[in-house]
């Protein structure tokens, strides 16, 4: 074989496949709908996928305007998105509901083509109504969850009044009721697959008077948590946040918060640092909020966990593989 003969049989393969057959068998074995309009809005392509979709044969709207096709199509949103497509030569993708099928939702993708343009779009129905019932699972979820925590805190209260129990203990304990809900209201708003970590701090500081600015730095990348972590770094954050409250960077006028945050090489690294506070002393013994970062923390999120009770102001870091940490779905 000479070497002309291989580019020879590309270049017939090649005008078999522009041919109308070849153009045929190509648009139907795309899995898509499809149809291209000329500039004039003319339907000239129409393949089989567009037809068992719309219900009828190509030849019966090949040559028809879309707007004669397909009556109204023209006042609707879609109809909008096309003029748009045509006029600006954009390609432009969205996903409504059917203008023809009222009650099926489409995705399509329209983009310039020669002087018309082309559609392709596929049924997004299932999808749709599996992500709508999704969401209202985890609605009704949010709402018992909303509810457990509720009667938790009614059936403590209730405990402790009774017991004549510190009113601070209890406090403290319904401050971590709301510092749970809190994380599980952000997770609630991610589906529970996960959640950023500056969203995970914040809803941890607030409660606590911290939107303001000037007591608290927080810094660090966009790092999503997978739920586990998120809900461990809640709490630590909260346990942290009181103990300088009480006796730390915050129960000083002057006294001002940093936290930051990298992730690197497969690490994480985390830091809380204290500052403008009295003077530290490390306690004589070790509280629940302590016990439950140096040692809860650490365990889940197979991290290692210190507390530095620097005179200047107290500074907690963790450090964890990243793996631990995006623990979710999304990874």
């Amino acid at each position: 074989m000479s070497n002309a003969e291989p580019k020879i049989l590309v270049a017939k393969k090649v005008a078999a496949l522009r041919s109308e057959a070849g153009l045929k068998t190509i648009l139907d074995g795309i899995g898509e709908g499809f149809y291209a309009l000329d500039c004039d809005w003319r339907i000239i392509l129409f393949n089989n996928e567009a037809a068992r979709h719309f219900r009828c044969a190509p030849e019966d709207v090949l040559g028809r305007t879309l707007w004669e096709a397909f009556s109204g199509s023209r006042e609707t949103g879609l109809g909008q998105l096309f003029l748009k497509t045509m006029a600006s030569r954009e390609t432009i993708r969205s996903e409504t509901e059917s203008v023809v099928f009222p009650g099926l939702w489409m995705a399509y993708r329209l983009f310039p083509l020669g002087d018309g343009m082309g559609v392709v779009f596929r049924d997004t129905t299932d999808r749709k109504r599996a992500e709508e019932q999704r969401d209202l699972l985890i609605g009704e979820m949010e709402h018992r969850v909303k509810n457990t925590l509720a009667t938790v805190q009614s059936i403590a209260a209730q405990t402790f009044r009774n017991a004549s129990v510190d009113p601070g203990v209890q406090r403290s304990f319904e401050a971590r009721l709301i510092t749970l809900s809190n994380v599980h209201g952000i997770l609630t708003q991610q589906n529970w697959d996960s959640a950023d970590l500056h969203d995970v701090v914040w809803s941890a500081l607030r409660p606590h008077g911290a939107p303001d600015s000037e007591r608290f730095t927080v810094e660090g990348p966009v790092l999503r948590l997978g739920p586990k972590s998120a809900v461990a770094m809640s709490m630590a954050v909260h346990e942290l946040c009181t103990n300088a409250i009480k006796y730390g960077a915050l129960s000083a006028e002057a006294g001002h918060v940093e936290v930051s945050w990298n992730a690197g090489d497969g690490r994480f690294g985390w830091r809380w640092r204290e500052r403008g506070g009295p003077e530290v002393e490390a306690p004589s013994r070790t509280g629940f909020g302590s016990r439950m970062i140096e040692r809860a923390l650490a365990v889940q999120l197979s991290a290692k966990v210190a507390i530095d009770y620097d005179p200047a102001g107290v500074v907690c870091t963790i450090e964890a593989p990243l793996e631990a940490i995006r623990d979710y779905a999304g990874v």
